[in-house]
């Protein structure tokens, strides 16, 4: 055996273990059933806060979206729903102001709260600012403003709060279908690849997204709260690791939460993980080389096999070791899709393997290239640890 074959023979095993192992655990998670579930018990006040900036155009669905939280008078007697914008004038009022209406007539208190947030992280000072004025609520519910609550599974989120021991619970957050091709790169991505969070919940037991995220508020108190996270872009991750410094739990939950988002060009998409990329290269940059080595390891493991292989340093054992690896891939979207409620249709999985493991190339690339990002309109760089700096704005690219 060649060194090549040596070294492309134990890359290939590792892929598809862990391909293997991902899509095995997938298993123990139910297909959506795409219709929504109330709470099995809530006896306390609930503070749902739903941060806003811009006017995004699933706004008038997902916004007046509650599913069966609001069918029981009980729950809706408890539910505090604030939609958080920084400024009067910000462009998604006018879609609050329409859902606020809607879901008052239902016997619901919604309000709009003008945070006046002015923090590099406006979404983390947003949540400070709201939490701070609602005192009372002892589980606070962070949801985004894309996300469709339609077919949302409450128990699901709540429910794993009743042990002490738990101090958040998040939804593993896919896409609906889009309108772009970008838009399908992302679908693709977050529903049909080892990325797809449905499946990193059972092989990271530490990590946690922030879309939809059900939160102990003493447990929020005991690391500083939102305050604190007002110049880090990943909040959630920073909190889930001064979680696990406290010995708390952070677990995934049982349900999904679907993002309706469309209309985005290749570019903004790219932008949008390569933010997400950056933030690992600044808090955990260990896990960064995970990216080439597993994530979108097939197309670099595949060409790297067949160039051995023609130039004689690699024979028939790393062939198949990874053929394996193209057959587990393909086991990787099945699962992926499942997980989320898509199609398992052979040639909807042979399109998402493809777009996916593009998109997080390029993004891989981005963060790579440089720490500065542009989000929400604002120049930042990501500082090693995480934190956020303001940087002189640039001009926009042509």
């Amino acid at each position: 055996m060649t060194p090549a074959d040596a070294a492309l023979l134990s890359w290939a095993t590792v892929v598809a273990s862990v391909y293997g192992v991902a899509s095995a655990r997938s298993l123990r998670r139910p297909v959506p059933s795409g219709t929504s579930r109330a709470p099995s018990s809530l006896s306390a006040p609930l503070l749902l806060v739903r941060p806003c900036a811009g006017a995004e155009t699933s706004l008038p669905l997902t916004l007046s979206s509650l599913g069966a939280l609001a069918d029981d008078p009980s729950h809706r007697a408890l539910l505090r729903l604030r939609y958080a914008v920084a400024t009067p004038d910000d462009p998604a009022v006018p879609a609050i102001s329409s859902a606020c209406q809607r879901l008052l007539a239902r016997g619901i208190d919604a309000r709009l709260v003008v945070t006046g947030a002015t923090a590099p992280n406006q979404k983390s000072d947003q949540l400070a600012r709201v939490i701070a004025s609602e005192p009372e609520a002892p589980v606070v519910v962070n949801i985004d403003s894309d996300v469709d609550l339609s077919t949302f599974d409450w128990d699901a989120l709540l429910s794993p709060l009743s042990d002490p021991s738990v101090a958040a619970v998040w939804a593993p957050p896919h896409e609906a279908r889009g309108e772009t091709s970008a838009d399908r790169a992302s679908e693709a991505l977050l529903g049909g690849s080892l990325h797809a969070f449905a499946l990193l919940s059972g092989i990271d037991g530490g990590g946690l997204v922030g879309k939809a995220v059900a939160i102990r508020r003493s447990a929020l108190e005991a690391v500083g709260g939102f305050d604190a996270l007002c110049r880090h872009l990943g909040e959630d991750m920073e909190l889930a690791r001064r979680w696990r410094a406290l010995g708390a739990r952070v677990v995934a939950s049982r349900g999904v939460a679907v993002a309706r988002v469309s209309g985005r060009s290749a570019g903004a998409v790219a932008a949008r993980y390569g933010r997400w990329l950056s933030v690992i290269r600044a808090q955990r940059p260990a896990l960064l080389a995970s990216y080439p080595a597993l994530f979108f390891a097939t197309p670099l493991l595949t060409l790297a096999a067949t160039a051995a292989a023609l130039s004689g340093l690699a024979g028939s054992p790393t062939l198949g070791a990874v053929a394996l690896v193209l057959l587990l891939r393909a086991v990787v979207g099945w699962s992926a899709a499942r997980a989320s409620g898509r199609s398992r249709a052979l040639p909807s999985l042979l399109t998402d393997a493809a777009l996916a493991e593009a998109l997080l190339a390029w993004a891989f690339a981005r963060a790579l290239g440089s720490r500065a990002v542009r989000w929400r309109g604002r120049e930042l760089r990501i500082e090693p640890g995480g934190e956020l700096r303001e940087a002189p704005m640039s001009a926009p690219p042509t």
